[in-house]
């Protein structure tokens, strides 16, 4: 007698598109908190929001979650910590928790890509959601050196009239470095910070020429 599929198994089935649509909320609202602090809890609950979507993506994981469990609880944290207690300043904490977290679920969901027995609609958008988490990731590790070091970008002032970049100029970077377009208005100096925007690079170029086109050419078949 056939089963009737169950919550489980129906959210199973849409786990990864639920994942790129928690990342384009994050994405959308990056400019909006950035432009108004008052909605900077809309960050927040939009990253949560990602966190939470890549834990059911692991749900049946029974290992795997409890290890993303331990990254997420802090990662969450650390980002309302820095939401809540703005006097505070950034923190480092702040960015290497989100970033623990989201490597750690970033090598899962590409393993769950490339391991993937038929190429559907939700195994496209989990391979379009590494892409955009590996340019989420990316911005982290920037504001992270700009913590560490803040002489590690060199910008126009008109482009931060404050005097320092903030998490949007860092995303904008990210993912203009990771598609390779490369516009200039925010350099890497110090030698750390530009190995890690020629790796980006190089890693955005590899991702889309290997992956995503051989996904995409086996779904069209």
């Amino acid at each position: 007698m056939a089963r009737t599929p169950g919550l489980d198994g129906g959210t199973h089935r849409y786990r990864f598109r639920i994942l790129f649509a928690a990342l384009l909320v994050l994405l959308g609202a990056a400019p909006l908190t950035v432009t108004d602090r008052s909605l900077d809890p809309l960050f927040g609950l939009s990253f949560s929001l990602v966190i939470l979507s890549g834990l059911l993506a692991m749900k049946r994981e029974r290992t795997l979650l409890l290890l993303a469990v331990l990254f997420a609880v802090p990662a969450l944290t650390a980002r309302w910590a820095a939401i809540l207690y703005p006097e505070y300043g950034a923190s480092l904490f702040g960015v290497l928790f989100p970033i623990l977290f989201l490597t750690f679920f970033v090598v899962f969901l590409l393993k769950a890509v490339i391991t993937a027995e038929r190429i559907t609609i939700d195994t496209i958008a989990g391979a379009l959601s590494v892409y955009l988490l590996l340019g989420f990731i990316w911005s982290l590790i920037y504001q992270g050196l700009a913590l560490v070091e803040p002489a590690s970008f060199q910008f126009d002032p008109a482009f931060a009239p404050n005097g320092s970049l903030d998490r949007m100029d860092f995303l904008y970077y990210s993912f203009v470095t990771l598609a390779t377009v490369g516009y200039g208005d925010i350099t890497p100096v110090a030698p750390l910070a530009q190995s890690f925007a020629y790796f980006e690079a190089v890693t955005g170029v590899i991702y889309i020429a290997v992956l995503v086109a051989r996904l995409v050419s086996a779904y069209r078949r």
